[in-house]
């Protein structure tokens, strides 16, 4: 017993002294989807909503559901919600006639007919 404790012990303070001399890599910062994830839509549209201005100069208000997976883009504050959800957390959102994609502060929508919008959230530095 005592023979297979010298033989164990140091290859146990090579692996513990390997794992502290490991580089760490710092997190990533988080996605738009992350951020928003805990933010949920409610009737009087506060919580949840983001106001964004596109390229075209119109506003656009984005409604963050389901943990950030689904996203309901409105053209006005009360305007009927075009629905697009992503399948995880970074990924594109998909609706029936458009896609949107974030990069940091910025949404970048490409509707069915070839139209792209980029919008910039409001208020972000």
């Amino acid at each position: 017993m005592m023979m297979h404790c010298k033989r164990v012990l140091p290859a146990v303070i090579l692996v513990v002294g390997l794992a502290a001399c490991s580089e760490r890599k710092p997190p990533a910062p988080p996605t738009e989807q992350q951020i928003h994830s805990s933010d949920s839509a409610v009737a009087t549209g506060e919580m949840g909503r983001h106001r964004y201005r596109c390229s075209d100069g119109e506003p656009l208000f984005v409604d963050y559901k389901d943990d950030g997976l689904q996203i309901d883009l409105r053209r006005s504050n009360g305007g009927p919600p075009m629905m697009l959800t992503a399948p995880a957390q970074g990924l594109q959102y998909v609706g029936e006639t458009a896609t949107a994609t974030f990069k940091g502060s910025q949404l970048t929508i490409v509707e069915g007919e070839g139209r792209t919008r980029t919008c910039e959230r409001e208020g972000v530095q």
